[in-house]
């Protein structure tokens, strides 16, 4: 009958040293016990380095973002603009909210400047005449709305996912052709072993 009983505790520390490398087994070459050092040291990464680096990223998108949308409202201007046709009665949804926009045709000055005309995003059915608030940059022109908070916190969550995706892939690369260099220094040095030895087993001579 096969026995279902569960491993010790000692047993599974005992694997897991064998894993890592630190069982001292006299039988591990050198390049065993290197490799055992680098698996040590990805989980290392993997554990610490990787969670770090992914809040440094994070932390560096959002004061980015914070600095961008503050000279964002120190450039730029909103300004009332003027609806020359009814828009649309349909647009498109805005991925926040429930509220429909689309491109309208409309009149705006700033003071001291001539009037302007261009394009402005209003709310689908909005009528002739009515009017929009919107962003302009320096020159008069319609540019974005400095970012918001829900703008700066998908940023963030951005280069925290990215960081965490490019590390991991990475490690991976790193890990996958380290294991691979092993691999073939250790069938090296088992052929080179088995030339020398092969002969006194065998009773063969060259």
């Amino acid at each position: 009958m096969h026995s279902h009983a569960k491993p010790r505790p000692y047993e599974n520390q005992a694997r897991l040293a064998r894993w890592l490398g630190f069982d001292r087994n006299p039988l591990r070459r050198g390049t065993d016990r290197v490799e055992a050092a680098l698996r040590l040291v990805m989980i290392i990464l993997v554990v610490v380095a990787v969670p770090a680096a992914s809040v440094a990223a994070g932390r560096w998108a959002y004061h980015y973002a914070l600095h961008r949308a503050q000279v964002q409202r120190t450039v730029d201007h909103q300004v009332t603009a003027v609806l020359l046709r009814d828009a649309p009665a349909t647009g498109t949804p805005d991925p926040y909210t429930s509220v429909s926009t689309t491109w309208v045709p409309a009149r705006w000055q700033l003071s001291g400047q001539p009037p302007r005309t261009g394009e402005v995003l209003a709310v689908a059915g909005a009528r002739k005449g009515s009017t929009v608030r919107t962003w302009i940059d320096p020159v008069g022109a319609v540019t974005d709305p400095p970012m918001d908070h829900r703008v700066v916190v998908g940023n963030v969550w951005l280069a925290v996912m990215m960081t965490c995706l490019v590390s991991w892939v990475l490690l991976l690369a790193a890990w996958t052709l380290t294991r691979r260099v092993f691999e073939r220094r250790r069938l090296r040095a088992w052929e080179a072993e088995w030339r020398a030895s092969g002969p006194l087993w065998s009773g063969h001579r060259s």
